[in-house]
């Protein structure tokens, strides 16, 4: 009997997302880390690494922290149903992420994506060697891709 592969167990084969456009952070929803721009000038990291970084802070900002979603549309008054189900939709793929890499893992990603932390303060803070700081974002942001190119349907919903 053959294995089925999962997408995360071959290369992607989409091509990188778009960068926004006029570079304002209205039309790029939250600003990404500076860290994490630098590993991507770098090579460290792909433009899917990024894309994925980006959305998990977005999910962990509307799902979590309860800020509004900075891509929806401001069309009605009041609570949109709308709104509700994008909130729902983030707060779903936010524990489904943070069941598979753990509160140590989440804790590096918040500190990075969320609070801005340099390198240097990660390294300390994780207590990893700060030359290898790279590596480990880099590994823990390809888990994260893989893990987004394989979840279930239902949690895009919202």
């Amino acid at each position: 009997m053959k294995a089925r592969l999962l997408p995360a167990d071959r290369p992607a084969s989409r091509p990188a997302p778009a960068a926004p456009r006029g570079g304002d952070e209205a039309t790029a929803g939250f600003p990404l880390p500076a860290a994490i721009e630098t590993l991507h000038r770098n090579g460290a990291i792909t433009a899917h690494h990024v894309a994925a970084a980006r959305f998990w802070a977005t999910d962990y900002r509307i799902g979590v922290m309860g800020q509004e979603d900075p891509q929806l549309e401001r069309t009605s008054c009041g609570l949109s149903r709308r709104a509700l189900n994008g909130r729902l939709g983030s707060i779903n793929r936010y524990r489904y992420i943070h069941d598979i890499i753990g509160y140590r893992y989440e804790r590096v990603l918040i500190a990075a994506l969320i609070n801005n932390r340099p390198m240097r303060e990660l390294a300390r803070s994780t207590r990893h060697d700060p030359a290898h700081m790279d590596s480990v974002m880099a590994l823990l942001l390809d888990m994260l891709t893989r893990h987004y190119d394989a979840m279930p349907g239902h949690l895009w919903q919202g």
